[in-house]
């Protein structure tokens, strides 16, 4: 940007813009010989060393377990710090901490590991390899004019420094002597307190060295008004001052809505002819804001650049290292193996062998890779086998050989570098790139080491490497884009127009964490200070307002979680300053494709917009006709009654697509399906469109209803085999109930040939078995971990359950069938008709029923089991459940003699969930006065709810849930994204559908209905 501007007023050569560092280098290349600057990685892996020796060897402060990554991470940091204070020796440092206030065990600790980093340094790293301390020195301390290295310099400008480290202070020092020198400080105060506090160090230095004052008045407006406010920020009583217009703020409901809101202002910005090398976004949460960004400005066509700051493991080169380090442990997880061959830069196998192993480590859920490979084809398993053969090196081999293994694997079987090379574009690209070369950085160092002796493995020694290693992209040359940036990049700079994204307290200041005792050794020698990350936030942001025309802060009011959030205390000392408030709500123009479409939503007359676009050529003919039917369907589907667009189909196309032949007779559950949703039945059974098949882990809810209802069949009907009469559990030794109703249950579930595995699976079968007699005969692996049974389980709760039920009716029929065309049954038609006279054709099974004979009048009860939670009677009397009812009707033809007639009725739910869930709750007579009003509900009102049931069936009623959202299950339905149920509105749409007589609505949503009425037999009116 600098040599930009200077190249528009004068020429070009005259300028150089270069680092501090980039100088000194050249310099001490000049000075010495061609030099290697001591990397981060390699530092790091020489602070990991010395940690690991120091942690062994010794009893003080760090004796114990091998270091950490982010102990060392520290500790490198600290060296890094050493180093540039001066300090080049363990006995440097000894003499630094004499007669100090730290801590002997602290400072004992420090040198010793100190020690050890400089010995490997010594020893291990090549000579041509230098400090950054040691090339400020060497260069502070030439004997020559510094001026002789570079003799075309004519002025040295200084800039973008407020606080110096000792070395960087003797090379400023020696420059003074020898060159001139301008130095750029922004201030905003007295240079000392205040925002100013951390350039304190920087301004004594330069009066030390007597620089002359200049101070430089604002060139405009803009820039006074932001000055009275930083000169008031983080002083007692300052005086008013009022919001500029130039300065917003936005709070917005998420960071998402954030990102939305900026993108929507760049937009306007640049329509109205604004520069984009103007404008700025500056997120001091680069990281946790980057997603947000790319995805929403590439949506909104903004043109930018950004600066990407993320961690090594959030790229997909990172998760290549780190999938691979994981498959190289003992026993290897399958995740870790989808998760490699699902990453785009790898292409190890084609996508058809990739999808297998996914799929079938889902169907499996396996924990280990070794059971996974019996389900994949013997390519595929052979290319796995081989990698974790390679990758078994890893933990036997030394490092250096460990160091070679793992590069090969990147660069010959997975070819990262072109992967990343042809991965994507741009910033998504370069991130990548930079992942790729911080990955040749780590490994480089281990080779550079290879000599050095450890107790850990390579594993372990690469795992700790790669763990929390930053990755900072360099930014690209701006022209014609946005740059977006942290905060720290937007030092120096100036721009006419930045947002401040998300200055939230999570984000800005942030404090770096650090082992405690560093702090004590900052408080002990500031000269090891790495500086006070609060007083550096309040400086930077205080030059941000400086140097822009208009500045636009954003705010979020809840996180990604929907939790809270507090604002930055930066924040919160402008808004004591100048009164600001947040402007809210949220941000609704037009910015992108998917904005217009809303809006487009709500004109008026959207069809008569759509003829007029297509009459200007705006949209073809094909798309006017489309465009228009889809406008149709929507005013349809917005609108309360039914019509074409609303499931509603002709009586003669629904004897075509769903004759009576074909729906008739009825299941109660598929009456069920129907008054829950008619769309859904329509799909399901009209349409016959599959239901997707889902990766499943244990049994489904259907195959364990199945199962169980198999299992407690067989259990009384074999007893009953014994008997020849109802079955008296109490003539049965409990554990001869036990070990019977234990094989039952094994025999039915080896017939039922459940193709699952896993942990998952185990613990589906422990909570139907465990406690039903021996564990040795159990099917299940009794106390796996991490999934333990419970002491027990379904079954065995059964079981005891029913031993206990003093009083009630003996079981007499399992699954007594009803009506024709079942399988394994010769029963014939079961019909039930109306008041009318007309018939509804039903059939089915009933769970059990249950007869009582030692009273006056003999009992009959009858049960449907569940294995998931059983329906509220209310859905049963309010018409929306028909299980109950149907059995009872049906009853009459499945008992013998004139028990029905005769006998009080029953019938309820017998909840069997597992794994020990068992209730029977009152049965449906307990919502009536008396068996005449039981009967005659069954008699009257239950067949004529069938009947309309089948009329609107066959009258083409196929729309959406009369039900609530909850009723309907509609937060499950696999029809949802097709669906318009608008709750919102429901009433609404209920009153609509009860004017159509030929449609159904359950009695439960109708308000004119009384339901005491209706099952008294009256009429709402008397």
């Amino acid at each position: 940007m600098v040599e930009d501007g200077w190249a528009a007023s004068h020429e070009p050569l005259r300028l150089r813009a270069e680092t501090l560092d980039a100088v000194v280098r050249d310099w001490y290349e000049d000075l010495q010989s061609p030099v290697q600057p001591l990397s981060g990685q390699l530092n790091r892996r020489l602070a990991e060393y010395a940690l690991d020796r120091t942690t062994a060897e010794t009893d003080g402060a760090l004796a114990g377990e091998p270091a950490s990554a982010a102990l060392a991470d520290s500790f490198s940091s600290r060296f890094s710090l050493f180093d540039d204070a001066g300090v080049g020796t363990a006995d440097a440092l000894v003499a630094e901490f004499e007669g100090s206030d730290l801590d002997d065990r602290i400072a004992k600790a420090t040198v010793d590991a100190y020690r050890y980093y400089r010995d490997l340094h010594g020893d291990y790293v090549d000579e041509w390899v230098c400090t950054r301390g040691e090339m400020f020195d060497a260069v502070a301390t030439a004997e020559q004019s510094l001026s002789e290295f570079s003799p075309e310099l004519d002025v040295v400008i200084l800039s973008g420094y407020h606080e110096f480290r000792p070395v960087e202070r003797r090379l400023i020092e020696r420059l003074v002597d020898e060159l001139p020198m301008i130095a750029l400080l922004p201030l905003h105060q007295d240079g000392r307190s205040g925002v100013d506090a951390v350039a304190e160090d920087a301004l004594e230095i330069y009066e030390a060295l007597d620089f002359e004052t200049v101070e430089l008045e604002p060139v405009d407006e803009s820039g006074r008004v932001f000055g009275t406010i930083t000169e008031s920020l983080y002083r007692p009583d300052p005086d008013t001052v009022p919001t500029p217009d130039t300065l917003r703020w936005r709070e917005l409901p998420t960071p998402e809505r954030e990102i939305r809101f900026v993108a929507r202002e760049l937009r306007t910005e640049l329509a109205n002819g604004r520069d984009p090398d103007d404008l700025a976004v500056v997120v001091p949460g680069t990281e946790a804001y980057s997603g947000y960004v790319e995805d929403t400005f590439d949506t909104f066509d903004i043109p930018h650049v950004t600066t990407a700051a993320s961690q090594l493991n959030r790229t997909f080169t990172g998760s290549v290292v780190h999938d691979l380090l994981n498959l190289a442990e003992p026993d290897p997880r399958a995740e870790d193996l989808t998760s490699l061959l699902a990453n785009p830069l790898v292409n190890v196998v084609d996508t058809d062998q990739v999808n297998a192993v996914t799929a079938a480590a889902r169907r499996r859920d396996t924990v280990s890779v070794s059971l996974l490979l019996d389900d994949v084809d013997d390519q595929a398993a052979a290319l796995i086998e081989e990698l974790l053969a390679t990758l078994e090196t890893l933990r036997t081999e030394d490092i250096e050989d460990a160091t070679e293994t793992f590069r090969r694997l990147l660069n010959d079987r997975f070819d990262l570098e072109a992967a990343t090379e042809d991965y994507a574009s741009g910033a998504e690209q370069a991130v990548e790139q930079r992942a790729y070369d911080l990955v040749d950085e780590v490994l480089s160092s281990f080779e550079s080491l290879a000599a050095v002796n450890s107790d850990l493995s390579p594993l372990a020694l690469f795992t700790r490497a790669f763990d929390g290693v930053p990755i900072r992209v360099p930014q690209r040359a701006a022209g014609g884009h946005i740059e977006v940036m942290g905060l720290l990049d937007a030092r120096m700079r100036s721009f006419e127009k930045v947002f401040l994204v998300g200055l939230t307290s999570e984000h800005f200041p942030v404090t770096p964490e650090r082992p405690a005792f560093f702090e004590e050794m900052t408080d002990a020698h500031p000269r090891f200070d790495t500086g006070d990350e609060r007083l550096r936030g309040r400086y930077l942001f205080a030059t941000l307002l400086a140097n822009v025309d208009e500045l636009t802060i954003t705010t979020p009011e809840t996180g990604d979680d929907e939790s809270a959030v507090v604002r930055s205390p930066a924040l919160d000392e402008l808004q004591r300053v100048t009164g600001i408030e947040p402007e809210d709500g949220v941000d609704d123009r037009v910015g992108s494709r998917e904005d217009l479409q809303r809006h487009v939503a709500a004109t008026a007359d959207r069809r008569a917009a759509v003829s007029r676009a297509g009459d200007r050529g705006d949209i073809s003919p094909e798309q006017t006709k489309r465009t228009d039917r889809g406008l149709h369907c929507a005013d349809n589907r917005g609108t309360a009654g039914l019509s074409e667009h609303d499931g509603v189909l002709e009586p003669e196309t629904v004897d075509e697509v769903y004759p009576p032949s074909e729906r008739e007779p009825y299941s109660a559950s598929r009456i069920e399906r129907y008054v829950e949703c008619g769309f859904k039945f329509y799909a399901d059974e009209v349409l016959g469109i599959d239901d997707p098949d889902d990766v499943e882990v244990v049994p489904t809810p259907l195959e364990t209803g199945s199962y169980v209802h198999d299992v407690l069949e067989r259990f009384f009907a074999d007893l009953q085999d014994e008997t020849e009469d109802a079955v008296d559990l109490t003539n049965f030794d409990r554990d001869d109930l036990a070990t019977h109703l234990r094989e039952i249950a094994v025999d039915e579930l080896r017939d039922a040939d459940f193709e699952y595995d896993g942990l998952f699976y185990e613990r589906w079968k422990a909570e139907l078995f465990a406690g039903l007699g021996d564990g040795v005969s159990a099917p299940y692996e009794a106390g796996s971990k991490p999934h333990d049974a419970p002491e027990q389980g379904l079954f065995a709760t059964f079981l005891d359950n029913e031993l206990s039920r003093d009083g009630a009716g003996r079981p007499h029929l399992f699954e007594a069938p009803f009506g024709e065309g079942l399988p394994d049954s010769d029963a014939g038609p079961f019909t039930v008709e109306r008041p009318d006279g007309s018939t509804v054709s039903i059939r089915g099974y009933i769970d059990r029923i249950d007869v009582g004979r030692d009273g006056e009048q003999p009992t009959l009860t009858l049960y449907d089991y569940k294995t998931g939670r059983a329906p509220y009677m209310t859905k049963t009397t309010g018409g929306t459940k028909f299980q109950l009812p149907i059995y009872l009707l049906a009853a009459a033809e499945v008992v013998d003699g004139d028990l029905f007639e005769q006998g009080s009725l029953s019938a309820t739910y017998y909840q069997v969930r597992p794994p020990n869930d068992l209730k029977v709750p009152r049965g449906v007579e307990s919502k009536f006065d008396s068996e005449v009003e039981l009967r005659r509900f069954l008699n009257d009102v239950v067949p004529e709810w069938l009947g309309q049931i089948d009329e609107a069936i066959g009258n083409g009623r196929f729309h959406t849930t009369l039900l609530s959202a909850r009723g309907a299950n509609c937060r499950y339905c696999d029809y949802s994204r097709a669906c318009d149920v608008r709750h919102h509105r429901k009433r609404e749409f209920v009153d609509e559908v009860h004017q159509d007589d030929a449609a159904y609505v359950p009695l439960r949503v109708r308000d004119d209905e009384d339901i005491e009425a209706v099952m008294s037999g009256r009429s709402a009116n008397d």
